[in-house]
């Protein structure tokens, strides 16, 4: 009796992480941030890879955290982890604002004619030192 019920604690959890992987990963598609990356790279051609690279690296990232895999040369993959984990939030928050129309309502509201790119790369500015102040004071 005792193992039916871990095999349906299982199947529950497996079950609701499914789920929502499965949210987040439509949630990534459904706001356009793969396609937008497509046109931006000129790779439109390849949509389907960035949507099938985005799932395996989901399912990989999960099955290493969950069985505490061994990964060799740690370092190396910590930080490529962590550009590749700071590319996609950039991309993600950045395609957030742009479906909500974030940037161009702020641009009227201050009637803004130049420096675009200055506000742009002070969010990133503010991001990386943001990120840092967290990890070191801790």
């Amino acid at each position: 009796m005792l193992y039916v019920k871990y095999a349906l604690l299982a199947i529950v959890g497996f079950s609701c992480g499914a789920l929502v992987a499965g949210g987040v990963f439509a949630f990534i598609v459904k706001i356009g941030v793969l396609e937008r990356l497509a046109v931006r790279t000129k790779t439109v051609k390849r949509v389907k890879w960035y949507e099938d690279f985005v799932v395996i690296g989901g399912a990989i990232g999960n099955f290493v955290y969950l069985f505490e895999w061994h990964v060799p040369l740690r370092s190396l993959m910590l930080i490529l982890y962590g550009l590749g984990s700071g590319i996609f939030v950039g991309v993600l928050s950045f395609s957030l604002a742009e479906v909500l129309n974030v940037i161009p309502v702020i641009v009227n509201r201050i009637k803004l004619k130049v420096g675009l790119p200055y506000i742009i790369l002070s969010f990133a500015i503010g991001k990386i030192l943001g990120a840092l102040y967290d990890f070191f004071s801790k």
